[in-house]
């Protein structure tokens, strides 16, 4: 019912990787510093809490967008002539 669902899942899931590579590097690079504070890593933590969420956000859209509009109208024809 989702078209191009397995492109879908590799891309974000390498995006979703790479925003955690990030973060994790970021937060190596931080610990080796005097700047390694809990609000420095909070800051980090927030960017990525938003990061993610972003992601997040394209995966919904993204998925309503390639839903085979046909297949769902058909089933509620369906549903809907079961009920009269």
């Amino acid at each position: 019912m989702i078209r191009d669902k397995e492109r879908i899942i590799q891309e974000k899931t390498d995006k979703v990787s790479q925003i955690v590579k990030d973060y994790i590097e970021e937060m190596d690079t931080l610990s080796e510093t005097d700047r390694f504070t809990i609000d420095n890593i909070e800051k980090l933590w927030e960017g990525l809490d938003k990061s993610t969420r972003e992601v997040y956000k394209e995966i919904g859209r993204e998925i309503i967008e390639k839903i085979d509009e046909r297949k769902a109208i058909r089933a509620k024809k369906v549903s809907t002539k079961r009920k009269v």
